[in-house]
């Protein structure tokens, strides 16, 4: 069981925590509601491109920053990146010594890090790691579908004897006019029109600063060295919100008043990886686990996602097949504080350990989509009629891409309502635990490899974002973590 005191002294010790505690609310979500009505000025929703300031190596790790917008409210981003068509003449070679494929969800796995600046403060970071986590724990496996295409993800597929024959990532790779991938690039603002980012009232420019890998970490296939899907330059596609002259104006005199601040609620995330060299495999209730110290996450932490790779893929340039995981659990001083049971037993066709619901009992108070939970075995399922041999057709579709299965994923929620983050709700403050912070002990399943893996931690904290307008009506941003 777990012990629920350690958190509240914890977080009674944050000073953040008590801050947000004591921020006046419109009504406290233990009360009982008192219905109100929105009213919502007219305005226009528009879409802009933007393009980096310097042009885009086609094969080198770079960093390339992007000037967004000078007006607008940004409520939603996308970052586009652009591959050439393989071969060395920029040709679509039709023999089958060119095979090439990208890496599954190159969108997302061409680049390490995304960043969202202003005067040199970072309002925003992404990952890679976030960005699949994130987006696809709450997806359906419709919208799932969606990301998949607009990732790039899909199975490898055959070479074949010429460019007509190819399937699956090397048909696309090889297509006439290279591949454009878009990345979802969620943020504090997409949480509502009153969290949209203004950059109207800013007083200078707002910049998307991404870090891309080098080109040939982006191809799972490249059999000749010279005929690669170079880099073909990228794009931030910023959706925006228009005002009126009139509205712009009303709006900015109720929020940016001369020598005032104003503040709310956001958050931000961060991902830790750990290698293992020889992983636990879980025998036993009182086996001792792989432990990873979590000293590297301070904040208030509303949600984790935690998943295992295989070492030996990442070299491959796959970056994304979590592995099963049959325990994952939080330590306090040896003390735990949160633990989730059977996290992969549920979509197994198990005939010698039986069928376990734990998984979709987790997936369910998550508010987690029907199909992250994977597929059911063939004798619980009626749509395949009990049939041993129907197992792989049969069960819910999982979410997923050939060899990835994201219900692997294992989702920590803190949060009653994690997905909405102007609510402070349920939040545990790393930074004050004792003993440096909590312990994370993974363990994995019997049928893991005994080779080496990485666990990845992808946390999301909560922050307060200052606004401070200055008598001069110049604005600084200030993101506070703890």
């Amino acid at each position: 069981m777990s012990n629920p005191q350690i958190i509240q002294r914890a977080n009674e010790n944050s000073s953040l925590f008590n801050t947000i505690k004591a921020r006046n609310s419109k009504q406290n979500a233990f009360d009982y509601p008192v219905g109100g009505e929105s009213n919502v000025c007219p305005f226009v929703k528009s879409v802009e491109i933007a393009t980096p300031q310097s042009s885009m190596n086609n094969q080198n790790q770079q960093t390339l920053k992007i000037p967004l917008p000078n007006h607008g409210l940004l409520y939603d981003l996308y970052l586009k990146t652009k591959f050439s068509t393989p071969g060395a003449d920029g040709t679509n070679h039709t023999d089958a010594g060119h095979g090439v494929a990208l890496t599954n969800w190159a969108g997302a796995w061409s680049w390490t890090k995304c960043r969202l600046v202003y005067q040199g403060v970072t309002l925003f970071e992404w990952t890679p790691e976030w960005v699949m986590t994130s987006q696809y724990s709450r997806s359906n496996r419709e919208r799932a579908l969606q990301l998949d295409h607009m990732m790039g993800a899909g199975i490898l597929g055959s070479e074949g004897t010429d460019a007509t024959a190819l399937v699956g990532r090397r048909a696309a790779a090889t297509s006439a006019g290279g591949i454009h991938l878009l990345a979802p690039l969620k943020g504090f603002f997409s949480d509502g029109l009153g969290r949209a980012l203004d950059l109207y009232s800013l007083n200078s420019t707002v910049f998307l600063e991404v870090d891309y890998r080098s080109n040939a970490n982006t191809h799972e296939v490249l059999e000749v060295a010279t005929n690669f899907c170079g880099y073909d330059g990228c794009e931030a596609h910023c959706k925006l919100i228009e005002l009126s002259p009139q509205e712009l104006s009303a709006y900015q005199a109720r929020n940016y008043v001369p020598g005032s601040v104003s503040s709310q609620l956001g958050f931000t995330t961060t991902h830790l990886a750990e290698s293992v060299a020889t992983p636990v495999l879980i025998t036993g209730s009182s086996q001792v686990g792989n432990k990873i110290k979590l000293s590297g996450i301070s904040g208030l932490v509303r949600r984790l996602f935690v998943y295992a790779t295989l070492d030996a893929d990442t070299t491959a340039k796959k970056y994304f097949i979590p592995v099963k995981l049959s325990r994952v659990r939080l330590l306090a001083n040896n003390s735990v504080i949160h633990e989730q049971l059977e996290t992969s037993s549920g979509d197994v066709n198990s005939t010698s350990n039986g069928y376990r619901g734990d998984i979709a009992m987790e997936a369910f108070s998550n508010n987690l989509p029907m199909s992250y939970g994977g597929v059911l075995p063939s004798a619980f399922d009626p749509m395949a009629g009990g049939k041993a041999s129907d197992s792989a057709a049969g069960g819910t579709a999982r979410i997923g891409d050939g060899e990835t299965d994201i219900s692997r994923v294992v989702v920590v929620n803190f949060a009653l309502n994690p997905d909405d983050y102007s609510s402070a709700d349920g939040l545990v403050s790393f930074q004050q635990i004792s003993g440096g912070g909590p312990e994370l002990e993974v363990f994995f399943d019997t049928v893991a490899s005994t080779a080496a893996h990485t666990i990845h931690v992808v946390a999301e904290i909560s922050t307060i974002t200052t606004y401070n307008t200055s008598n001069t009506g110049s604005i600084s941003i200030k993101s506070i973590t703890e």
